[in-house]
């Protein structure tokens, strides 16, 4: 009896043992891979790129006439990717990152009836038709986080398309109206002369969207096993400002186009 009871406790003690060598041998295995996951076949870039774009509403309204200049300015950009390619060919992958980017323009118009709104003294707005010349400044910073499907094309080429989302960190959009007449209210209410250097001021910035979004599509070259080239476009799909904003009457969205080279580890 003695001897059954020996052997029972030794067959228990047994197979608790192998099957906690199993559970963790298991375990080990599954952080293993959970591990190789995110080591193997995976790129990582630094980038950095100028932007030549502006915020624009898709169709030129009938109330601007010509715009005398546009001057993109210069935005610049710094971005880290990791790309994770599905396997060893390496021929999809995905992509996403972190990127520090600046989006602005100058621009001088040309209007007629163009509906806005002018800052007076004493913090006094006054909002009506507007027609003459009106100059803008833009110059905001953002931080973008891109989710990108990637294809390898060719060994020096690789393609990718896929969404971005942005936060704006830094905002300006002033500017003022001059060498014209704004009616207040309606087309034909009390007139606002606007001759030599008198203007009219305006700050935006306060009604800009703080959550932009779009699509991204682009490409890089390959030019050797470290540095590449690439060129992407940006395309906002929800408006600049906010959808209460109304001192300018239509949307206004933005696109950029991206240029740059990376430095891939």
């Amino acid at each position: 009896m003695k001897n059954i009871l020996l052997y029972t406790v030794l067959l228990v003690a047994s197979c608790c043992t192998t099957t906690a060598l199993a559970q963790e041998n298991t375990e080990v295995s599954t952080t293993s891979k959970f591990r190789n996951f995110f080591q193997e076949n995976m790129d990582h870039q630094l980038r950095a790129q100028f932007s030549v774009g502006g915020s624009t509403p898709l169709g030129m309204p009938a109330s601007i006439r010509e715009v005398n200049s546009y001057n993109p300015t210069l935005q610049l950009g710094l971005e880290f990717t990791t790309t994770k390619w599905f396997s060893e060919s390496q021929k999809w992958g995905i992509r996403t990152g972190l990127r520090f980017e600046g989006r602005g323009m100058k621009t001088d118009a040309n209007v007629k009836n163009y509906y806005t709104q002018i800052d007076g003294e004493e913090g006094k707005q006054t909002k009506g038709y507007f027609t003459g010349n009106v100059k803008t400044t833009m110059k905001n910073s953002y931080v973008t986080f891109p989710v990108l499907a990637t294809w390898k094309a060719t060994n020096s080429w690789n393609v990718y398309g896929g969404f971005y989302f942005s936060g704006l960190i830094d905002k300006d959009f002033t500017g003022y109206v001059y060498d014209g007449v704004m009616r207040e209210g309606t087309p034909v209410g009390t007139p606002i002369v606007f001759e030599e250097s008198a203007k009219g001021d305006y700050d935006f910035s306060n009604e800009l969207n703080r959550f932009q979004w779009g699509l991204e599509f682009g490409g890089e070259y390959k030019m050797n096993e470290h540095f590449r080239l690439f060129a992407d476009l940006n395309w906002g799909l929800n408006p600049l400002f906010k959808k209460d904003f109304d001192a300018i009457t239509f949307n206004m969205y933005s696109i950029y186009v991206n240029l740059g080279f990376g430095y891939q580890f």
